[in-house]
């Protein structure tokens, strides 16, 4: 959130708002980033992460193999006119790339939470590199490993969700 408090991009917000989602319970009925399952899971997180990375290509709406392939359940699905939205917003495509990003990192997809830095911020504008450096190194420091606790695995594929 001190990201996006700073830049007010989107894409922080993204990556702040996936990982706000993975933090609730049970207990706790909170919809999905861009999906609509009730409550995050494995399957679920997967699930955005794919949504969220297609969404921010700004990709065709996917054919119904692509949503059986990903396990994302009819009711779960975006509705064409939703995905047109979506894609057809720059706010909501960096949005999507904030989620993208923070999910693979906590997935093991990818290993560097400096990922989750925008390059632009709310206002559309470039963050200069220097800012985003110093972001970056704070991002790497609030992620390394307690001493003594597990280090991180190496990142997995799409494949290893099934």
């Amino acid at each position: 959130m001190w990201v996006f408090g700073r830049t007010r991009a989107p894409q922080a917000l993204g990556s702040w708002s996936a990982l706000s989602w993975l933090s609730t319970t049970d207990e706790v009925q909170s919809p999905g980033l861009l999906v609509r399952r009730n409550s995050p899971t494995e399957v679920a997180a997967w699930a955005e992460m794919v949504v969220a990375d297609e969404v921010a290509d700004g990709g065709a709406y996917p054919p119904t193999s692509w949503w059986t392939e990903h396990r994302i359940e009819v009711p779960d699905r975006l509705d064409r006119e939703e995905w047109a939205k979506r894609v057809g917003s720059l706010y909501e495509r960096h949005y999507a790339h904030g989620v993208h990003v923070a999910l693979a990192w906590l997935t093991g997809s990818v290993d560097d939470p400096a990922l989750m830095v925008p390059i632009r911020d709310g206002d559309g504008e470039f963050i200069l590199q220097a800012t985003r450096d110093e972001y970056r190194s704070v991002l790497r420091k609030l992620s390394a490993p307690l001493p003594g606790t597990a280090t991180p695995r190496p990142g997995r594929s799409l494949e290893h969700r099934r």
